[in-house]
């Protein structure tokens, strides 16, 4: 229960406007004397949205930002003067219970007119030290932040730039033991800061909480140690952040959090692990490697893995399975685009009706709009009959284009069209035909990349590319190999009606050892063709790597998006060897000869993340 004369007590009696509010409700439960005067007095009880002189989302993410670190500042808050216009503020959120935030405003446009009287008062006390001028400085931060720094579950002490301690707050005292007079006007490095963990002497010099204001710069740090009043170290992660008066940099301000209790609870938990996979090499020392035991891991027809990346493409297949929103999905051939339209369609509502597929790559522009639109008969030399067309065959289901970049200019025209005015016309028909249709597009090939070459209409791009998919290659999720070849093998041993067969440890290893580049389709090849060879239950895999055959012959030519293929997968070996570091001595641009700036933009355009070699 709210204890109200509490809360009431600390907006009244706060220096600066300050309202309670309420952020389920979005209401003004309170507001001090100041509040009522600086807003006007129909503050309280009216809906804290009503006061807001910006976007009601700049209100969330405040809202978002109290709840996650307990206390924020912000300046983009902008509320309703008492005259109606919009105030220039500072605003300072404390969570003071769950839903209630207690919010204190400082109108910047007044601070900045006292700032500057204060200014020409401080010329004329010309007898006026440096230090004094910091040390009111920081004693005016404290007063206006009391209620913040008070009621602050983190630690927040502030530092002027000799590095003596400026003002303490009671989170910050309770962590270290150590009251605000102990502690105000000291070297706070050489109190709380002054060795590793290890016992190791720590360095003023090295720093980062005085390398913060010295560079200025803000400094964030989650893994180091300060030291108690009593001797005994406390693990923390903290944020530290220049401060500045009129311009001047006066310190920086630290904010604390004790993590001793989570990083003994995340070392327990590494130990556990470790023991956990001490286990599990024991007993993939064993010759079999008992997939039989090893569960179907699969939320869709055919889609099989526990990889990330399976994970996530099974979360995206349901979002657009939910959605009548049209689809791209994208990927290198035989990373199981078809597999997933599938699945798309068969975990919508639309299941029951047909799932129509096109291929955009096999047909000329003219067959292709027969096709796609159908036709009456005499409309063109050759046409004997009336063709009904794949978008009535797929009216009220999905239609599936295949390798959507192919598809000629001017069919892709009267494809927007159709998608944008849902009817069209048959060839040789006056007639316009209705259709209700998702179409779920595929493509091998970088479709923004079409655009820009001018192969590919924008507007159709945008009108198709509502909601992307990609399907990832193989050889970036090898946890997924295991599954699939189990998968493939038991389909192909029930089809081919073949006897029995397992998969031991060392055709898992050979497995994962290829790089397969043709993806999930090659391994189903792979291990079909090694069932139908298997001698005495043993598989025996045949890998005809693709960079073997190419060394084969000298005369092979390649499409472009075979040469982007080879490049991307290039990159992504010197990235996998050097774990993700582009530039330096040892990074992937010098293994690959060229510049960094020219590394990163061939990762940009051949999409390619870095993080995931790290």
């Amino acid at each position: 229960m709210l204890d109200l004369p509490d809360s009431e007590r600390l907006v009244r009696h706060h220096p600066l406007p300050t309202l309670l509010v309420n952020t389920r409700s979005d209401r003004v439960l309170s507001a001090n004397e100041t509040a009522r005067r600086f807003l006007g007095g129909e503050a309280v009880g009216a809906a804290f949205s009503t006061l807001l002189q910006c976007d009601i989302s700049t209100a969330a993410v405040f809202f978002d930002a109290v709840a996650h670190f307990g206390t924020f500042i912000d300046r983009s808050l902008s509320l309703s003067g008492a005259d109606g216009a919009a105030l220039r503020l500072q605003t300072y959120g404390v969570q003071y219970q769950p839903d209630l935030v207690l919010i204190s405003c400082l109108d910047l446009d007044e601070h900045d007119h006292r700032s500057r009287v204060a200014e020409q008062n401080a010329h004329q006390r010309a007898g006026l030290s440096q230090w004094q001028n910091i040390y009111g400085f920081f004693r005016e931060v404290e007063a206006q932040n009391h209620l913040i720094l008070e009621a602050a579950g983190e630690g927040i002490y502030g530092i002027n730039a000799m590095g003596q301690a400026t003002f303490v707050n009671r989170a910050a005292q309770e962590m270290l033991g150590w009251s605000s007079e102990d502690l105000i006007g000291r070297d706070l490095h050489a109190t709380i800061h002054h060795k590793h963990l290890s016992g190791e002497h720590f360095p003023a010099h090295e720093c980062p909480i005085y390398a913060s204001f010295r560079q200025e710069e803000t400094k964030r740090v989650d893994d180091d140690v300060f030291w108690r009043k009593d001797g005994k170290p406390i693990l923390v992660e903290y944020v530290s952040t220049p401060i500045y008066d009129h311009g001047v940099l006066a310190g920086a301000v630290v904010i604390f959090r004790d993590v001793t209790e989570r990083k003994e609870n995340e070392r327990k938990l590494r130990e556990a692990l470790a023991q956990v996979e001490e286990l599990k090499v024991k007993l993939e020392q064993e010759n079999d490697y008992l997939l039989t035991e090893i569960r179907s891991a699969r939320s869709h027809t055919g889609v099989v893995g526990v990889s990330p990346a399976i994970k996530s493409l099974n979360a995206r297949i349901d979002l657009a399975a939910r959605n009548k929103a049209h689809v791209l999905v994208s990927g290198p051939p035989g990373s199981g685009k078809s597999l997933t339209v599938s699945a798309i369609h068969e975990a919508s509502d639309r299941a029951r009706r047909p799932l129509v597929r096109i291929s955009c790559d096999h047909l000329s522009a003219h067959e292709l709009e027969a096709e796609l639109f159908g036709y009456r008969r005499g409309a063109f030399a050759g046409a004997t009959r009336d063709n009904t067309g794949k978008l009535i065959m797929a009216h009220n289901g999905t239609l599936h284009l295949d390798e959507i970049a192919e598809l000629p200019k001017g069919v892709q025209a009267k494809l927007y069209d159709v998608l944008q005015r849902g009817h069209f016309q048959r060839l040789g028909d006056s007639t316009q035909t209705p259709v209700s249709l998702t179409v779920v597009a595929t493509t091998s090939r970088d479709l923004m990349a079409e655009l820009r070459a001018g192969r590919f209409r924008q507007d159709l791009y945008f009108a198709l590319n509502v909601f992307s998919i990609t399907c990832e290659p193989l050889h970036e999720r090898p946890e997924d190999i295991p599954y699939l070849a189990k998968h493939f093998l038991d389909r192909t041993t029930r089809r081919l009606r073949l006897p029995a067969t397992r998969l031991s440890k060392s055709n898992i290893d050979a497995l994962k050892q290829y790089e397969w580049p043709g993806n999930v389709r090659e391994l189903e090849n792979v291990i079909e063709r090694a069932a139908i060879l298997a001698q005495g239950g043993r598989l025996k895999f045949d890998f005809q790597r693709q960079e073997n055959r190419l060394s084969k012959r000298s005369d092979v030519v390649l499409t472009n998006e075979e040469l982007r293929s080879l490049e991307r997968e290039n990159l992504q070996n010197a990235l996998r060897r050097t774990k993700g570091k582009v530039a330096g001595q040892k990074g992937a641009a010098a293994m690959l000869g060229i510049a960094p700036t020219t590394a990163y933009s061939k990762i940009k355009s051949l999409g390619v993340d870095p993080t995931l070699f790290k």
